[in-house]
């Protein structure tokens, strides 16, 4: 070992033997957490999912649909009755699910069935299929022979009836469908619907009790042979409700 030239012990001198440099430590400091803007919800939390829309957009019409002849017992009533007491010339759904109607429950007091079922859009799922031929064990045989320009649609404002509209956000008797039965839930089940097409074609719209024909706005057909006679008809029991051809509406939207 080399000899210190300060005359100090080998080893001892720091100035002939420095001792080794101490191994750096590289120190990590923690990141800055992402600046927060109030008006922009953080990814993942409630406040980021899709606004609610605003009232004006929401639906602002229901849709009742039915075949022509039953039209008489209807103008005849004064009101649109629910399933459960209407005798109508033409039924469209099958025993099968008349009896599933009846046991879904639309509110704590009334079944589907005690309901005059209308839809959010006049292009609705069910009446899809129904102009696609009414395939399957949902619908009857009249359903199935009965043809698109034989139909009528009527078109209710939803504040006529807004106090008690149940709205679902699909087959009202199916047990997966959610219902809102009270005017904030009806109100949210709208909101959901004018955010997503799908839903706005599936869901349905109930009505406890009878609906009065006073509260129909529009009243809309396939053609205009249809349309004369539907106003005769309306004319004659004293309805103003305005009659309307509209042929997209009587065209099955194909289905996914």
């Amino acid at each position: 070992m080399d000899e210190c030239i300060h005359g100090f012990e080998p080893g001892m001198c720091a100035s002939c033997f420095p001792p080794p440099e101490p191994e750096k430590v590289v120190v990590k400091r923690p990141s800055k957490p992402a600046k927060t803007v109030l008006r922009t919800p953080a990814p993942g939390t409630a406040a980021a999912a899709k606004p609610e829309p605003r009232a004006s957009n929401l639906p602002q019409r229901i849709f009742h649909v039915t075949h022509v002849k039953n039209l008489p017992a209807i103008l005849e009533a004064g009101e649109l009755l629910p399933s459960s007491e209407a005798e109508p010339a033409v039924r469209l759904s099958s025993p099968i699910t008349g009896e599933l109607r009846e046991t879904a429950r639309a509110t704590d007091a009334a079944s589907v069935l005690d309901c005059v079922a209308f839809s959010l859009s006049p292009k609705a799922t069910w009446w899809s299929e129904v102009q696609d031929g009414a395939a399957g064990p949902t619908w009857s045989d009249q359903a199935r022979q009965a043809l698109a320009v034989d139909f009528v649609v009527l078109g209710v404002p939803i504040a006529s009836v807004a106090d008690r509209l149940v709205v679902t956000d699909g087959d009202a008797a199916a047990m997966v469908t959610a219902v809102g039965a009270t005017p904030v839930e009806a109100k949210r089940m709208l909101a959901r619907a004018a955010l997503d097409d799908a839903v706005m074609h599936a869901a349905e719209a109930l009505v406890p009790g009878t609906v009065p024909l006073d509260s129909v706005a529009l009243v809309a057909v396939a053609n205009d042979k249809r349309r004369d006679e539907v106003k005769r008809m309306l004319s004659a029991a004293g309805i103003p409700a305005k009659v309307a051809v509209y042929p997209p509406w009587f065209v099955p939207t194909p289905l996914d």
